[in-house]
Formats: C-alpha cells, structure tokens, sequence
C-alpha cells in the first residue's frame, strides 16, 4: 500500500525541527479540547484529563512500544521518546499497532467532539476539525511519515505490504 507521501530523508531520531511543529499542534488540541470539555462540565473535564493520559498508555502499549522509535525522540509529543518510560520494546508492529494508535486519539477527542456538538457551534466543529487535521496532514506529509525509518508501518513511503500466497 502506497500513500503517495514522498521520501525526504530517514531520521533515526527525530530532532525539535521535525518534533517542535507537531508539539504546537498537540498542544493547540489538547488546550482547545480542555476547553470544550470544561465547558460541558466540571466533570467532563476531569474525564478529559483522565482519557488524555490514559491514551498515552494505549499508545504507549501497542504502538510506541513496537515502534523503532520506542525510547527515541519520535515526531509525536510525549510518545515514543517516553513509551519506554511504561513499556519495554515489542517486536509486533501489525494491525494492533495501527489500532492502538487510533485508540488513543478516540479517547484525546472523544469528549470535545461531545461539548462542541452538544453546544451546537458549527465554527468550533470546524476550527477544533481544522486543527486536527492540519495536526495529522503535517505529520503523515511532512514532520513524521516522510522521514520516518519504520518500515513495518504502512504510513512509510517504504513499507512493502506482505504477499499473501
């Protein structure tokens, strides 16, 4: 499966050119999802709070620690470079990788999306959209996936899908 994204070089490590973007566009989710979830309820927000760090957890558990990068600066804040912090190294990077990392980012939006449909704002629907997907096209088109050496995963310009016989 080819994605179409072009190869700019292979980063062992990834260093804050590459990282420090994303970061922003991490934080500028997390802040605004924050937001909207307080806005909902005091509850609400804890449970953000609570969901955030749990998907580190998930991602850190199927993803990260199957990864090249687990316990390397990876191009996505607070993941690989600290999944060793919770997880030692696996060697499965498969579909449950792939999951996993879907996982997280459900629990990260889940109650955003919730508050910002609930409070009925077309514009924070588009403006919280609009972050995530700048978010996700910089990462698989530029900062991540274009210089990324795991080729287990199907988001690299070089991965090879296994032949089934």
């Amino acid at each position: 499966m080819k994605t179409g994204i072009k190869r700019k070089k292979k980063l062992d490590k990834f260093t804050l050119k590459e990282y420090g973007i994303n970061a922003v566009l991490m934080a500028i989710i997390f802040l605004f999802g924050l937001y909207f979830s307080w806005e909902l309820s005091n509850f609400a927000g804890m449970l953000y709070l609570l969901l955030w760090v749990a998907s580190y957890f998930v991602i850190h558990a199927t993803t990260c620690r199957n990864c090249v990068y687990h316990g390397k600066q990876c191009p996505v804040p607070l993941e690989g470079g600290c999944s060793h912090l919770t997880f030692e190294r696996g060697n499965n990077f498969g579909l449950i990788a792939g999951v996993g990392g879907l996982l997280a980012f459900f629990l990260r939006l889940c109650i955003p999306y919730v508050a910002i449909i609930k409070a009925g704002s077309m514009m924070y629907f588009v403006l919280y959209s609009g972050i995530v997907i700048l978010f996700f096209y910089v990462l698989l088109y530029h900062t991540g996936c274009p210089n990324c050496i795991n080729t287990k995963c199907p988001m690299n310009p070089d991965f090879n899908a296994p032949s089934q016989s």
